[in-house]
């Protein structure tokens, strides 16, 4: 399938490998057995021919950013140990970020970073344990002006956003990237899987499905059995 042939009929879960046309094919992308063995783990070794997000996907994915006031993102990751690595990026027709998560191990952060007017915002959620070689599941939920990051079934850290950021991004002449990184020191090294974005579903349903047990008073515990889940 060419880029521009990517289309979605499902416009409320984009998965990011999906959508950029990334396969066991793809130059510099090595396919392994990750965490879910329904669905592929990459590794990328060559960033340079690297695809971004299909162009009509890409505007059809930030619509839906703008109408839903945010996005859930979720990945699951095995950092290499003390890396500091791009998860997604967003970057305009001069190159310039326009957005970006960051798992900055050598700082032990998640790094929300956006641009507006030119000046960059980061968001750090801090302690949060991913660059360890180990297997971790996010969950980024931005809503409004509300950031909450889950490793696992915990709640990590809750931020209040300065600016809703999405409503800046622009799809015109822009480019997504999985696990590019400005430069060659922020690519990501590790293996990644399922990293998508989705809407018209709530947090709560989304870690639910990965084995979480949510109380009726919205907090997130982990399961007796699936407490593996945020060291995994």
């Amino acid at each position: 399938m060419e880029d521009g042939e990517v289309t979605m009929d499902d416009d409320t879960t984009f998965d990011l490998f999906d959508i950029s046309g990334i396969t066991r094919k793809t130059l510099g992308a090595k396919q392994f057995r990750g965490q879910d063995t329904d669905n592929p783990a990459y590794r990328f070794i060559r960033f340079d021919h690297l695809p971004s997000v299909s162009a009509p996907v890409l505007k059809q994915m930030l619509l839906q950013i703008q109408n839903n006031e945010g996005f859930v993102f979720v990945a699951s990751m095995r950092q290499d140990r003390g890396s500091r690595g791009t998860l997604i990026a967003l970057e305009g027709a001069n190159g310039q970020r326009q957005f970006e998560i960051v798992s900055n191990g050598r700082a032990n952060t998640l790094d929300l970073v956006y641009w507006v007017d030119g000046s960059q915002n980061v968001v750090s959620f801090e302690d949060v344990d991913l660059s360890d070689s180990q297997w971790k599941n996010i969950t980024l939920h931005v809503h409004g002006e509300n950031a909450n990051l889950f490793v696992g079934c915990s709640l990590i850290d809750s931020f209040i956003l300065d600016e809703p950021f999405y409503e800046h991004l622009q799809a015109e002449d822009s480019r997504m990237f999985v696990a590019k990184g400005s430069i060659r020191e922020n690519h990501f090294r590790g293996l990644l899987q399922n990293v998508r974005f989705m809407f018209d579903t709530s947090v709560d349903d989304v870690l639910r499905n990965k084995g979480c047990e949510v109380t009726k008073a919205g907090t997130v515990e982990a399961m007796s059995i699936t407490k593996a889940l945020s060291s995994l």
